[in-house]
C-alpha cells in the first residue's frame, strides 16, 4: 500500500513537471491536473462535511424545538387486549414478536383513539403516553437531543463518504482512460517507427 502510494505520488510529480521529458505527453499533464484537483475536493470534503453535519444539528435542534412547542404528551389508557400483529409461526425469536392493541385518550371532552404497538403483557386499562398536536391527533414525539445528534453525524459521514468514493472513482476512471490512450499513442508511434518513420517524441 505504501509503495502503490509512493508510485502514484511520483507519476504525479513526474507528469505535472516542468521539466522537458520525452516520455510525457499531453494526456499525461491533463490526468495528472484532473486527479489533483480530484485530490483537492476530497481533501475540502472533510471540513464540508464536518459544516453540513453541524447546520443540520442546528436544523434538527429548531424543528424539535418547534415540534415540541406546538405537541404534548396525554396519557392513552388501552381498551383492547393486544393482538399480535406477526404471527408466531413467522416470527423469528421471542424478540420478534409484535403485538398492537386500541387505545384511547381525551382532549376536552372530545375522544380519540389508534391502534399502537404495546407489549404484548398489556391488558385492557393499561396506560401509555403518545403525543398529540394541538387538535388532539397523534403526533410522533419531538427528536431527542441525542437522536439529532446521531442523525447529523450519521448524515455528514454518509455525504463525507459519498464523495471520497466519487473522487477516488473519479480518479481511477481519469488514470484508466489516460493510460489506454497513451498506450495507443505508443502503438501507433511504434507502428511508425517501424515503416520508417521517426520518432516524433510526443
Amino acid at each position: 500500500m505504501v509503495a502503490a502510494l509512493k508510485a502514484h505520488a511520483a507519476w504525479l510529480v513526474n507528469a505535472l513537471g516542468v521539466n522537458r521529458n520525452p516520455l510525457r505527453r499531453p494526456i499525461d499533464r491533463l490526468a495528472a491536473g484532473i486527479t489533483v484537483l480530484l485530490l483537492m475536493i476530497a481533501l475540502i470534503a472533510i471540513p464540508a462535511s464536518g459544516l453540513f453535519g453541524a447546520s443540520l444539528h442546528a436544523d434538527l435542534t429548531q424543528r424539535a424545538a418547534e415540534s415540541a412547542a406546538t405537541t404534548q404528551p396525554v396519557t392513552a389508557t388501552l381498551t383492547t387486549r393486544p393482538t399480535l400483529s406477526v404471527p408466531v409461526s413467522e416470527a423469528y425469536s421471542q424478540d420478534a414478536l409484535s403485538s398492537t392493541a386500541v387505545v384511547e385518550w381525551r382532549t376536552g371532552l372530545q375522544p380519540h383513539s389508534t391502534t399502537l404497538q404495546v407489549p404484548a403483557d398489556s391488558s385492557p386499562g393499561d396506560t401509555l403516553t403518545v403525543w398529540i398536536d394541538q387538535a388532539g391527533n397523534r403526533v410522533p414525539p419531538p427528536a431527542s437531543a441525542g437522536s439529532i445528534t446521531i442523525s447529523a453525524i450519521f448524515a455528514a459521514i454518509l455525504v463525507l463518504l459519498v464523495i471520497e468514493l466519487a473522487c477516488i472513482a473519479l480518479i481511477a476512471g481519469t488514470q484508466n482512460f489516460a493510460r489506454r490512450m497513451s498506450m495507443r499513442a505508443w502503438e501507433r508511434e511504434w507502428a511508425f517507427l517501424q515503416h520508417g518513420g521517426t520518432w516524433s517524441q510526443r
